[in-house]
């Protein structure tokens, strides 16, 4: 009986159908072992950006940001706490960077466990570098730079 009622539990709180479910706001807990994680990339430059972002198992394409555009993801981070995103990034065809967006070293910047959360990283790239934070707020308040352009040789 008490197998019956964990199973009952779990199903409740891990199926996207249950009534629990759906009063829930929109960064939801998704039915993952460990955190459901949203990751942003905004552009904050007036030039226009392109953005591929890979995984050892996704690539999720090449993507062009105007201004105040975004490229969002979500995922599921694995058993043992080491998914890895990756992000190649170019400005201009002058400038270009390559870094981690996803992994040990950012998700500190990022928001905090919460149960009926999703975990959320927002990045923000501008011409001084790229920043990182836990919530989307007008800049420079809250955010963290953690990577800067690189020049083409």
């Amino acid at each position: 009986m008490k197998s019956f009622i964990f199973l009952f539990i779990y199903l409740v709180f891990t199926t996207n159908a249950s009534p629990i479910a759906k009063t829930l706001t929109a960064h939801t807990l998704k039915s993952c072992p460990w955190s459901y994680w949203t990751i942003f990339i905004y552009n904050a430059m007036n030039d226009p950006i392109k953005v591929n972002v890979k995984s050892k198992d996704d690539d999720l394409g090449d993507h062009t940001l105007a201004f105040n555009e975004n490229e969002k993801w979500g995922f599921c981070e694995n058993f043992w706490k080491t998914t890895f995103f990756y992000a190649s990034f170019n400005w201009n065809g002058s400038r270009t960077a390559s870094f981690g967006v996803f992994d040990k070293t950012t998700t500190p910047h990022c928001s905090k466990w919460r149960f009926t959360y999703s975990r959320v990283c927002y990045w923000l790239v501008r011409d001084t570098g790229f920043y990182v934070g836990p919530h989307l707020t007008p800049f420079p308040d809250g955010w963290t730079k953690l990577h800067d352009w690189s020049r083409m040789t």
